[in-house]
């Protein structure tokens, strides 16, 4: 199985959390991770783990799906989350902690197309010839000032079928976040002096 290469591209205004996480410490490394040929990466739930003082920036967020290969080309997705129904999924996941709230994503469904088309070209690749990876690169703002040493971010992940599975983003500490952004500080909400 190909092990997840998860990196969290920070490059723009990034998400935050307040000090406590809805997932509790040591849960994670009993999780499995996602399969990035054979889960169906298209019917993925991203939930956005975040303190009450941030909102997400509509249409702003993406998910890369990126598959490279030495000799046979690649293939890159730039889907973009978009706030989704969770029907039975929002049952898979935990309830957020206080002062918590959770940002239900998913994808259009041109973008499930272009992921599905993405992992079926590379279920034809030679075994070992493709290194799939996910990029995150969240769009958040602020509606409060937040202390980013004390504040971090989770973002669990539910799929039809599956249960059990591994955060992409377990209790990240949004200093450490913004430190490789080139954007150092999250804007203020729409509505909200900050």
């Amino acid at each position: 199985m190909i092990r997840r290469i998860v990196r969290f591209a920070a490059a723009l205004a990034l998400l935050a959390l307040a000090a406590c996480s809805s997932i509790p410490l040591g849960t994670a490394s009993k999780m499995r991770g996602l399969d990035y040929l054979n889960d169906d990466l298209a019917s993925l739930l991203l939930a956005f783990d975040v303190p009450l003082t941030l909102e997400p920036v509509p249409g702003a967020s993406t998910l890369g799906f990126d598959i490279t290969t030495p000799a046979s080309g690649e293939r890159h997705v730039a889907a973009i989350l978009v706030e989704t129904d969770p029907g039975e999924l929002a049952g898979t996941l935990p309830p957020p902690a206080d002062g918590r709230n959770y940002y239900l994503l998913g994808f259009s469904e041109a973008d499930k197309q272009a992921i599905r088309e993405a992992q079926a070209w590379a279920k034809t690749l030679p075994a070992g010839s493709n290194a799939p990876a996910i990029s995150l690169s969240p769009r958040f703002c602020r509606t409060a000032e937040i202390d980013a040493a004390k504040t971090n971010i989770s973002v669990l992940v539910a799929l039809p079928g599956a249960t059990g599975l591994a955060p992409l983003l377990s209790n990240q500490s949004l200093a450490t976040l913004l430190a490789s952004s080139p954007i150092k500080d999250l804007p203020n909400c729409a509505g909200h002096s900050g």
